[in-house]
């Protein structure tokens, strides 16, 4: 189970690398709106962007109330 965690911040890190790309770049935009595809890809990116920030933010709560080690 601890071997998800740096899986889960990879993929979130990257989520929040493709929308600084998304929202400075005028060409991915047009490219989203345009592709039935691309618009999957970045529904999936949004899902992982707030889906791994929860799991992130809960796995640090519980973190904090049971310390291990």
């Amino acid at each position: 189970m601890k071997k998800i965690w740096p899986t889960i911040t990879v993929l979130w890190l990257a989520s929040i690398a493709y929308f600084l790309i998304y929202a400075n770049s005028p060409a991915l935009r047009a490219t989203v709106n345009g592709s039935g595809a691309w618009s999957i890809v970045h529904g999936i990116m949004d899902l992982v962007l707030f889906g791994g920030a929860l799991a992130l933010i809960l796995h640090l709560i519980d973190r904090i109330r049971h310390p291990r080690g």
